[in-house]
């Protein structure tokens, strides 16, 4: 409850921050073009009704879960982003209007956010710079177009994040909007000249965007990806302790990380950090009991990444609710393995009905009140029960 207040008034204090500043910079460049009173307080309301609209699209996406790139609880990052494009918009009407990157600020936004959210403040962004410059609809047209595919398709993208064809896709849109909106619409006979601007936009949009979403891929979607490759082989230093300590332990452990990988891949959940707290959800008795307080010292001297230690701490601390699909990915199956191998223990030799102990154990634990603040849906839960039916020839490497 309290780490759920908590982030509200985060977001709350950081998103009126942004609410405040983004009428701040609409005055500002208003400024720079006119000093009447009508067409100041015309950009400002407009902005700030907007931005209103853009906080609104980021809450209510966020608490639909249909974020892309873990942008979850990152309120403060899209803010810079957004303030940023803003910024942006102010000064882009001193360029040609062929030469404008939106495409970029479009990209950027989405990915910072989500689709809905993205188009939203590119759209804002957009509308300032095309009132400063005094522009027809046909230049909001232009950019709006091909931010919007540019949205859609690197919100298409996965975990490994190969941006080739989204690239190509995307400035093929612009330049083809380019090539309606501007060239053919000027009104003079086709010349390379008229070409010469529209090219530097989609080169510097290009350039732009590799660096950009290179950087974002290396902060974002692969910033700890080096640090799981290290502690989730088998034969890590800790692991190889857990192994010297118990071999019951470090098999269990081995097991319950190879299916909890496989089912939060096919969840499309964060399968490295579950993959890690299944291998070292019992590493705490490497300094005698496996409480939370021994766990998070292992986590801190090994510097393990952040989701990690979150799903560890809700797994372990019985005082923490379970609220990470990824932890319940974790629970489900630490509970399978244990009671496939306490049956085998007592019979190796038994012929176990796997498809009816995985009903067993789905029915006990959602008959408890052990999963209700999580944020895993029904859905997901009977697509993790068949993907466990479906592993059953894995379980007799449990005997």
């Amino acid at each position: 409850m309290e780490k759920d207040k908590g982030q509200m008034i985060k977001r709350i204090a950081i998103f009126a921050l942004m609410f405040a500043l983004a009428g701040g910079v609409a005055l500002a460049g208003s400024l720079l073009y006119s000093r009447e009173a009508d067409v100041l307080m015309r950009n400002t309301v407009m902005v700030l009704a907007g931005t209103g609209i853009v906080i609104f699209a980021f809450t209510m996406e966020e608490m639909n879960g249909r974020f892309v790139y873990r942008n979850d609880g990152k309120y403060m990052r899209f803010a810079l982003m957004y303030l940023g494009g803003l910024a942006a918009s102010v000064f882009l009407p001193f360029l040609p209007v062929t030469g404008w990157p939106f495409l970029v600020i479009f990209v950027l936004l989405g990915v910072f956010s989500d689709g809905l959210t993205g188009l939203a403040a590119g759209s804002v962004c957009l509308l300032l710079s095309v009132s400063f410059a005094g522009g027809s609809f046909s230049v909001f047209w232009l950019y709006f177009i091909s931010g919007a595919a540019g949205i859609l398709v690197f919100g298409t993208l996965n975990d490994e994040f190969k941006v080739g064809i989204p690239m190509f896709l995307s400035l093929m849109v612009l330049t083809l909007c380019l090539t309606a909106n501007v060239i053919l619409l000027s009104g003079e006979r086709l010349s390379a000249a008229q070409f010469m601007i529209p090219a530097i936009n989609l080169i510097v949009s290009c350039i732009l965007l590799l660096v950009s979403l290179k950087l974002f891929s290396s902060a974002v979607i692969h910033r700890n990806r080096e640090k799981y490759m290290e502690i989730n082989d088998p034969e890590f230093p800790l692991l190889v302790q857990l192994k010297d300590k118990s071999k019951d332990e470090y098999y269990h452990a081995i097991h319950t990380a190879y299916l909890s990988d496989r089912i939060a891949r096919k969840l499309g959940l964060d399968d490295a950090a579950a993959k890690a707290c299944a291998y070292y959800q019992r590493i705490g008795i490497l300094r005698g009991e496996n409480t939370w307080e021994n766990v998070a010292a292992v986590c801190g001297e090994y510097h393990f990444p952040a989701n990690t230690r979150k799903i560890l701490k809700e797994f372990v601390d019985e005082s923490e609710r379970i609220v990470s699909k990824e932890t319940v990915v974790v629970l489900f199956a630490d509970c399978i393995v244990s009671s496939i191998a306490y049956l085998f223990e007592k019979d190796p030799k038994a012929g176990l009905d796997y498809e009816q102990l995985i009903e067993t154990v789905f029915r006990k634990k959602l008959e408890t009140d052990e999963l209700w603040n999580s944020e895993i849906s029904l859905s997901q839960i009977r697509e993790m029960k068949k993907i466990f039916v479906e592993e059953k020839l894995y379980y007799d490497f449990l005997r």
